[in-house]
């Protein structure tokens, strides 16, 4: 009987480990991202069509 019980057990706090440790990785990949590869490349510049237009007509 207490082997069927640690069983039980052993999935129990296997779950609970991979509901903690699923989002730390994803956290720590986003960070990772924001931090060291986000400033290499700069802000994204958004495009005026207006200054699109001015730029061809010239």
């Amino acid at each position: 009987m207490d082997l069927i019980a640690a069983v039980v057990w052993h999935w129990w706090i296997a779950l609970l480990l991979v509901i903690g440790t699923v989002p730390l990785v994803i956290a720590t990949i986003v960070g990772y991202f924001t931090k060291v590869v986000a400033p290499r490349y700069g802000p994204r510049q958004r495009r005026d069509p207006e200054a699109q237009d001015t730029d061809e007509s010239s």
